[in-house]
């Protein structure tokens, strides 16, 4: 672990057990201040109720360090962390409880003991939250950065690459790869030696962290990399070539007494499927019913502005390649609109030559969506998966992207984990599949809430700096 690491680490502890006592007294003088309001049962002082934080924070800390929240490289994002900060905050508070039953104590009031949970995880969170932008800070000047070097000139590497440099908040710098064949890479990565140079190069670059993605080296050329990183003191990571080509999630088990690898079924298989439509109907009607004087003003001035329907529907494929109509507000010119062909995606181009003047209002603020909300009301869609496409582009992309299929596992969706990370209109469809797989294989509500949250924000930066779909198509 890198000195900073190191020091980070171990600054999370003293951050939280002053964050959730910092919670306790804060709890304590807002309930105080509604006395006047809420007459209190007891007397109990501040002090008295402080002598039972030092009782739980023990308790508190050992539940942070069962969830993970101390390990040293933690992965899973921010809503992640958040998850299990009120996991085993919640946790930590019915321990309090029990601590006030057994004792016999004659407690004051319920309401501080939710003043207290709902502060502690507040506080908490924001004192990570500060932590984790210092170390951000610190990044930008190549503090705690960990350098990153991969064996194997093969797409999983130029995968890694794009990854890393989209991503400097992981940490990374990527000193380069190693390749047993040729100094000259095939997909136009830095090649900075041989992997027999495996040691000399740990040793010049003082490399943290080894990836190998070369599956093709010998069981015994594999070992002794290992060996090398185990002597050196190197972090050492694999991608195997078997998972690295299915996309499905895999897990471990046992054939007797022999370890098998196992693939599970997706998540909205079963009750995640019944819990997401049951979501999907509650959600769309009452959007429906909030965004219906906005739609008939809409509807209104499309007639005055633009000859045409108001609506723009095209057939597009959703769930188990079921087709279906799918609707917009119409944002272009009649003799503009392709209606039937489906030939191009949007571009910058097209806010001179084929959208209206009221198209470009709708279209920036995302208003010309809205009446998809009737299409997941009736089940042909979702308001979170993958977007769906025209069957044309269906056929086609499903002979091109062998994966392409298992986007069409779930519901098509209104948003998306690809939408929200810039990838939609004239972007990588390879790319797009990528995360919309991602998605299906590790849904959760909390992934929906993260999605939900991300397209807030997208949907506001797009308003005030224009579309963020308009890029090249690789």
């Amino acid at each position: 672990m890198k000195k900073s690491e190191l020091f980070f680490a171990f600054l999370l502890l003293p951050i939280d057990i002053g964050m959730i006592f910092l919670s306790f007294v804060l709890a304590y003088q807002l309930r105080v201040s509604l006395l006047d309001v809420m007459p209190a049962l007891s007397d109990i002082t501040l002090k008295q109720y402080l002598h039972y934080s030092l009782v739980i924070i023990p308790i508190w800390i050992a539940l942070f360090a069962l969830n993970g929240l101390y390990y040293r490289r933690a992965t899973g994002g921010v809503f992640h962390e958040f998850y299990k900060v009120l996991s085993a905050s919640s946790t930590a508070m019915l321990f309090l409880i029990l601590i006030f039953f057994f004792s016999k104590t004659v407690f004051f009031s319920r309401l501080i003991l939710i003043f207290t949970w709902v502060l502690s995880i507040i506080l908490i969170c924001f004192g990570r939250i500060i932590l984790k932008l210092i170390q951000r800070y610190l990044l930008r000047y190549g503090i705690g950065r960990r350098n990153l070097l991969l064996i194997g000139d093969n797409q999983t590497s130029e995968t890694v690459c794009k990854t890393v440099s989209k991503n400097p908040n992981f940490g990374y710098e990527i000193i380069g790869i190693l390749n047993g064949e040729s100094n000259i890479s095939k997909f136009g990565l830095n090649v900075i030696g041989p992997v027999s140079d495996l040691l000399n190069k740990i040793r010049k670059y003082h490399i943290d962290e080894i990836v190998l993605t070369d599956v093709n080296l010998s069981k015994t050329k594999t070992l002794e990399i290992i060996q090398i990183c185990s002597d050196t003191k190197t972090t050492f990571k694999y991608i195997p070539d078997t998972f690295s080509l299915m996309t499905f999630n895999v897990t471990s088990g046992l054939l007797g007494s022999i370890p098998v690898m196992e693939l599970k079924s997706i998540p909205l298989d079963g009750w995640g499927r019944i819990v997401k439509r049951l979501i999907d109907i509650l959600f769309s009607a009452i959007l429906l019913v909030i965004t219906s004087p906005i739609m008939l003003i809409v509807a209104i001035l499309e007639k005055l502005t633009s000859p045409g329907p108001i609506f723009f529907k095209h057939e597009r494929v959703g769930r188990d390649e079921k087709v279906f109509n799918f609707y917009k507000f119409r944002s272009m010119y009649i003799d503009k609109c392709d209606f039937k062909g489906g030939v191009f995606w949007s571009t910058k181009a097209d806010e001179t030559t084929r959208i209206t003047p009221l198209g470009r209002i709708i279209r920036k603020t995302n208003i010309d969506e809205l009446p998809q909300f009737w299409n997941i009301l009736i089940g042909d869609m979702s308001l979170i998966g993958p977007r769906p496409e025209l069957p044309k582009h269906v056929q086609r992309f499903e002979n091109e992207i062998p994966d392409y299929f298992k986007r069409h596992k779930v519901k098509a969706g209104l948003t998306g984990w690809a939408q929200v990370n810039g990838l939609k209109g004239d972007t990588s469809i390879k790319e797009r599949v990528r995360y919309d797989i991602f998605y299906i294989e590790n849904w959760s509500l909390w992934f929906d809430l993260k999605i939900v949250i991300k397209t807030i924000a997208l949907i506001i930066y797009e308003i005030f700096g224009g579309k963020y779909e308009y890029r090249t198509r690789p």
